[in-house]
């Protein structure tokens, strides 16, 4: 079993730590119209009680997903569909919030919307939201990718679904559209590219406090992207305005910052990839829905795997300053190190988070080309190898159960 962690002391000292920031951000009056507007809203919560109890009685739940993230818009409907499919989901009558103005990706949900009835309209959204604002119509789907300890169930029910196909495909206006579209970005006809997104932290800044250790830089894929385009790929960068701007690199599209970069177009290119070359961040989530394989670098916390069948993993290595080392593995995954979920619990136990060198990445990305290809030498040492190391993975450990892949380089190097 997983050693224990002061998961109250944790949660307390990370909620101080993010509301001195914001005081000290924005000023006491900000903190004063934060604690007034959350006042109205429990006034309002308590007078809509009589119909919040009624819509519950009557068997309504709100489905608690974060739609305001991609990849929560993306893994917690699945993992939902998966568990009906399954005959796991309780049967209630469900509705997800989603207004226009924070969901994530409209077009995505439009995918969703087929299975699970969705509110967009934002006074209806408002409403509702008040009514499930504590104990009644509310349905948490936290544990499948959003505890910040213990088992993530996204790996179980995966485990459960195993080989059977991905719920979505591209719709047919879709896989139309995106013909000339394609083109139009710098892709021909059945030339096969590869998405590629690193996660910088300027999307969400208010989280960076929290969660920096999550960051990497994509200047350490440029080996990777070397390795792709000499086989005969495009790598198409995914992200934001906010990211920096690529170099010019041959056969690289820095679709972060290009003029066709739409929601759709999002959808559509992380569905049509031959694999996703992602990191410890959500988008990568879009491509697995559609069964795209998943190739992750830089994973933290250390017991955070890939989820798919078909995806590759590795994970950031940790130094420890008393020790001036890098922990191997299987020391990590013997201590709480390995469950650490925010920046402050590396910083008081004296670990410092690396990110993976250009060649671990590398390798990463010739493992899952060689896969993809049915070129790649595994032999029983390999298997036992990998054998050894999900032996680490204990219950409790964030993907127990999974049923991805580490690479295999990577545990060569690491492991012990």
């Amino acid at each position: 079993m997983r050693l224990s962690v002061n998961k109250p002391a944790i949660f307390k000292e990370v909620y101080l730590s993010v509301l001195r920031d914001n005081v000290t951000k924005f000023g006491s009056i900000w903190a004063l119209k934060k604690l007034m507007y959350r006042g109205l809203k429990e006034f309002a919560w308590f007078s809509l009680l009589p119909i919040a109890v009624t819509l519950h009685l009557l068997q309504f739940r709100q489905l608690l997903i974060r739609t305001e993230h991609v990849g929560h818009l993306a893994a917690e409907f699945d993992t939902l569909e998966k568990l009906k499919r399954l005959g796991l989901l309780p049967k209630y009558r469900y509705f997800v919030l989603a207004p226009k103005k924070s969901a994530s990706n409209q077009h995505l949900l439009t995918y969703w919307s087929k299975y699970f009835t969705i509110f967009v309209q934002p006074i209806l959204c408002g409403f509702l939201s008040l009514c499930s604002r504590h104990f009644f119509l509310r349905y948490d789907v936290s544990s499948f990718i959003s505890s910040f300890f213990g088992t993530q169930e996204i790996y179980q029910i995966n485990q459960l679904w195993n080989s059977r196909p991905p719920l979505l495909a591209l719709n047919d206006s879709d896989e139309q559209w995106s013909i000339s579209v394609l083109q139009d970005l710098g892709i021909p006809e059945h030339q096969w590219f590869v998405c590629l997104h690193v996660r910088e932290g300027k999307f969400w800044p208010q989280n960076e406090l929290i969660q920096s250790h999550r960051n990497a830089s994509i200047t350490h894929t440029f080996l990777a992207i070397e390795e792709i385009v000499r086989r005969g790929g495009i790598v198409v960068r995914m992200g934001d305005l906010s990211m920096c701007k690529l170099p010019q690199l041959a056969g690289v599209i820095d679709y972060a910052h290009h003029p066709l970069k739409s929601e759709r177009l999002d959808v559509i290119l992380c569905a049509k990839a031959k694999f996703f070359l992602g990191c410890t961040s959500g988008l990568a989530f879009v491509s697995m829905i559609f069964g795209v394989p998943v190739a992750q670098a830089n994973m933290i916390p250390l017991e955070a795997l890939a989820v798919g069948k078909s995806d590759i993993s590795i994970s950031k290595r940790l130094w420890s300053e008393s020790a001036q080392r890098y922990l191997s593995l299987s020391e990590v995954f013997t201590s709480p190190a390995s469950g650490f979920y925010f920046s402050h619990q590396y910083k008081q136990a004296g670990i410092r988070v690396d990110e993976n060198t250009p060649e671990d990445i590398l390798a990463l990305t010739c493992e899952m080309l060689d896969r993809l290809d049915k070129t790649f030498d595994e032999n029983e040492e390999d298997r036992r190898l990998h054998a050894d190391f999900m032996l680490l993975l204990k219950p409790g450990h964030y993907s127990y159960g999974a049923i991805s892949k580490v690479c295999l380089a990577f545990l060569r190097q690491y492991l012990s």
